[in-house]
């Protein structure tokens, strides 16, 4: 009886067979994974934000219900040694309620990271490029309409906190790993037309959105908690520079008819019936 020795092997039809089935699976898994990883990082988000909104109303039972600056004077030099202090002459918000977090990297978008450095001494330079900052106009403070005199506001007195953003992610338009303050009617009224110049001011909150967190804007409300708001919600989302402007600053002496939503946003000074 002869026998037979050859060994069992794959032929190389269903070497491709079992390829093309892995690709296949590849395809369908990879994106699947990638949404779970992105999720995961908006959920670190909100809990840096949560413990940020946190800081905030620790800040105000110390400060008489009124809400911290966005930024605020500090010399260049130490007046005593003459050594640098800030080469900007600002420090940022993170300064202030750094005392009631002790934890510098919860002032970043997780989605990105620790972008810059923060063990840079004295200098505090750094505070102004932060990915997750404060809605300066709209919760922290409002201007005189003709000089734009700046002044803070006092916390409870705002009308629906709970649905106020206070603090949010952001995103500098020519270099979206890095964060920058913003105003708050423009940061409402993006130019999204890809390719367009001249948008930075208006598009530094919807960049970050867009880029990082799937069109959500992931934010902590004046009662410190957090959530994510689609930005189609409460953004206009235009498609010129012109229609940026005048959804910005509408030609009308009320305020209280802006075209995206003041109760999320705020409004950069106070009503005028």
């Amino acid at each position: 009886m002869t026998r037979n020795n050859r060994q069992s092997a794959f032929t190389l039809i269903e070497l491709l067979v079992v390829i093309a089935i892995i690709a296949i699976l590849a395809a369908i898994l990879f994106p699947v994974f990638a949404q779970a990883k992105a999720a995961a990082k908006t959920t670190a988000t909100l809990s840096n934000l949560k413990q940020i909104g946190t800081a905030g109303q620790m800040y105000l039972s110390d400060s008489d219900d009124v809400v911290h600056p966005h930024q605020f004077p500090v010399p260049t030099t130490n007046p005593g040694t003459g050594a640098l202090w800030s080469p900007s002459g600002q420090a940022g918000w993170a300064e202030i309620v750094m005392p009631y977090m002790k934890n510098k990297d919860l002032m970043f978008d997780a989605a990105r990271g620790k972008t810059v450095r923060t063990d840079t001494g004295n200098d505090v330079s750094w505070q102004s490029l932060v990915t997750l900052t404060l809605n300066r106009n709209g919760w922290s403070s409002w201007e005189t309409p003709t000089d734009f005199v700046r002044s803070y506001r006092i916390a409870s007195a705002q009308e629906n906190i709970a649905q106020r953003a206070a603090y949010m992610i952001t995103a500098d338009f020519l270099n979206p790993n890095l964060g920058f303050r913003w105003n708050t009617d423009e940061a409402a009224c993006p130019n999204i037309t890809p390719g367009a110049t001249g948008v930075s001011r208006f598009n530094r909150v919807w960049v970050a959105a867009n880029k990082f967190h799937r069109d959500q804007i992931v934010t902590s409300y004046g009662d410190s908690h957090a959530g994510k708001v689609p930005v189609g919600k409460v953004m206009i989302l235009n498609r010129t520079n012109a229609e940026s402007d005048a959804c910005a600053y509408p030609p009308t002496t009320s305020e209280i008819r802006m075209p995206f939503d003041i109760t999320y946003w705020g409004l950069w000074r106070d009503p005028v019936n």
